[in-house]
């Protein structure tokens, strides 16, 4: 009984340093068998709330983690529409409608899957 505990800790301890699991042993699975991050979107600039007036151009930028890369970006707001395409751009307020409303930053991946980050800004 002891040596069948220990063959028992043996087959254990190497199964969690080679990575083996009970979900069926797929091999045909590839190597991005279990690699896969899930897409997530942030806006790091303007801060959410930001007023948004002058003449100073304001940086909009985004950040894509996860997914697949290449990533392509479409920043819209109900307002004005599509804003740009590119993960970052400069947009002056003169050129935005005026008010309060929400700017929306989509991301898809090259798998298609998408998502999206927001943030709420007043231009005056």
């Amino acid at each position: 009984m002891n040596g069948k505990a220990i063959s028992l800790f043996i087959c254990l301890a190497i199964c969690l340093v080679m990575g083996c699991s009970d979900e069926g042993g797929d091999e045909d699975a590839g190597p991005s068998s279990g690699s896969f991050s899930e897409l997530t979107v942030s806006v790091s600039s303007p801060a959410p709330g930001s007023i948004l007036s002058g003449d100073e151009a304001v940086k909009f930028e985004g950040e894509a983690r996860g997914g697949e890369k290449p990533y392509s970006y479409q920043w819209r707001s109900a307002l004005d529409g599509t804003l740009s395409t590119e993960r970052s751009f400069s947009k002056y307020p003169s050129e935005m409608s005026k008010g309060r409303y929400v700017v929306v930053l989509m991301v898809t991946d090259d798998a298609g899957a998408k998502s999206q980050a927001s943030i709420t800004v007043t231009v005056l």
